[in-house]
């Protein structure tokens, strides 16, 4: 059945009016575009309904880079679970991607040398990376459970290749967590069973056919009907890390109450971003933000960019200072007069360093408590 190019703008009109940020209209408009192409092979890209349709301009919303401090909290809050935390120290010290970090091979490190050698899925280019101690510790504990041989972490592996958002979950829930934001006032609402089941089912349709569909449904179904967690993963043969992590999904997708027993939820507030177009909120600090924290402190620290490239495996310097270096306000301040000549920083000695550090001592409140600090840090290098 034809469907001629207004019916086709129509459509595409109405997703617009639905509120879908300019993305996911574009990525909604690439595949039906793509769809009609492959399922009329003879149709002319002038008799594709679609093809006159022009992409949306695209709104960009960077990470935000977390503070030293704020990287302390993080480890803190995960220094228990064995399971996320070798992967969050891994982003932490090296820059790499969630997917990088998740299937880090043994043949990619060389623990004598102090150095990781790897190929990044997304670009496809290679990085050398040096070996942080903290990064050695978990490398080393990870060594001796798994004989260094395979993935270097492979419950994190096997977790990412069939639920990926599982990682992203579990990272939120270590941010959250660490950034002390306070708990949810109110609970996901609590929804007949045939409800439930309606809903889970629906969003596990809308996967299609693939491996991690077929999985969650038996995850959901096994949960449903009244299967413990371990029942289920000896039922479907799946990890609790899995089982976890397809349930959560289904209560974020669904909105409603399926995983049982009494939870202290996580408001993830300040991890999200209002957009300016769009229905869902935009991340802004997510495992992501370890890779544009690593290039901030590194350039800040006056890492030579050249390095910080072969690190990240940036191809274009524009790319890393438009969206990775990414300095606060007082550290970009900091950086800026530890690296000026004293003359300038001092202001021709107008005000001491001394007599400066006093009056933001004086003027201190708690409310700017964290970045009086920041400054009287970098007040402590100019002396």
């Amino acid at each position: 059945m034809a469907i001629k190019p207004e019916t086709a703008r129509a459509f595409m009109d109405a997703e617009a009016e639905r509120g879908v940020s300019p993305k996911t209209w574009n990525d909604a408009l690439k595949l039906l575009r793509a769809t009609f192409k492959h399922l009329h092979p003879h149709l002319t890209d002038g008799m594709n309904p679609f093809h006159g349709l022009v992409t949306r301009a695209t709104e960009t919303v960077n990470r935000e880079p977390f503070t030293v401090e704020e990287l302390k909290a993080i480890t803190e809050a995960c220094a228990g679970d064995d399971f996320i935390r070798p992967v969050i120290v891994t982003g932490m010290c090296t820059a790499m991607r969630r997917g990088d970090c998740c299937l880090l091979k043994w043949d990619d490190v060389d623990l004598a040398a102090g150095f990781i050698t790897v190929k990044t899925a997304k670009t496809g280019e290679t990085v050398d990376i040096p070996v942080f101690p903290m990064l050695r510790e978990e490398l080393e504990r990870a060594r001796a459970a798994t004989g260094g041989k395979g993935y270097c972490f492979p419950a994190a592996a096997e977790m990412y290749r069939n639920n990926p958002d599982g990682i992203t979950w579990r990272v939120k829930q270590v941010l959250a967590r660490a950034l002390d934001t306070a708990p949810e006032s109110h609970a996901l609402p609590v929804e007949t069973a045939e409800t439930v089941r309606a809903k889970g089912f629906a969003y596990i349709d809308r996967l299609g056919a693939t491996s991690k569909a077929e999985n969650m449904r038996a995850v959901f179904t096994a949960y449903m009907d009244g299967q413990t967690l371990d029942q289920v993963m000896a039922a479907t043969g799946s990890s609790r890390g899995s089982v976890s992590g397809y349930l959560s999904e289904l209560e974020r997708e669904t909105g409603c109450q399926i995983v049982r027993g009494n939870r202290r939820a996580l408001k993830t507030d300040r991890l999200q971003a209002e957009r300016e177009n769009g229905k869902r909120r935009a991340s802004v600090r997510d495992f992501h933000s370890f890779r544009v924290t690593w290039i901030t402190l590194a350039l800040a620290a006056g890492v030579p960019l050249e390095l910080v490239q072969r690190v990240t495996g940036h191809r274009t310097v524009e790319v890393v200072m438009k969206h990775y270096f990414r300095p606060g306000r007082e550290d970009f301040r900091a950086a800026i007069f530890k690296a000026m000549p004293k003359m300038l920083a001092d202001g021709g000695n107008r005000t001491s360093v001394k007599e400066e550090m006093r009056q933001v001592l004086d003027a201190m409140t708690p409310k700017t408590c964290k970045s009086d600090r920041t400054r009287l840090l970098g007040l402590l290098e100019r002396i």
